[in-house]
């Protein structure tokens, strides 16, 4: 793999969550919403915001979840109920979840909305070379 083919290593950090941990007061409009992202970072992070605040779910879980994400879009993993790849992928998802508690059930949500957000992205808002 080449360098350039790796995420961005600070958004993919798991230990440093990249939100304060207290929500600024508000400001006026609304906190971005992940589909309106233009970028892949912006995305993680909006939707993280979400996630954050409906389930409490920190960053170190989700942030291996939106790598996975990202790898696996980026190398063209069949994905849909056709596909019949969800016992490889929850298989690749545990290898590669590091100290993410989600399990590929918990995972798979975030995962698929990933997708979907990477699939509107072009490709250079991805952060990732195309091969």
């Amino acid at each position: 793999m080449r360098p350039s083919d790796r995420p961005d290593p600070l958004l993919f950090n798991a230990h440093l969550d990249p939100l304060p941990s207290v929500p600024s007061p508000r400001r006026r409009g609304a906190a971005p919403r992940p589909q309106d992202a233009p970028d892949y970072r912006r995305y993680s992070l909006a939707d993280y915001r979400q996630r954050r605040a409906r389930h409490r779910t920190p960053w170190r879980d989700l942030c291996p979840a939106y790598a996975f994400a990202l790898q696996t879009h980026a190398r063209g993993w069949p994905r849909g109920p056709e596909a019949e790849t969800d016992g490889e992928l929850a298989a690749h998802w545990d290898l590669v979840r590091g100290d993410s508690r989600l399990d590929w059930d918990q995972a798979r949500q975030v995962v698929e909305d990933a997708w979907q957000a990477l699939d509107h992205l072009p490709a250079q808002a991805t952060g990732m070379e195309a091969h």
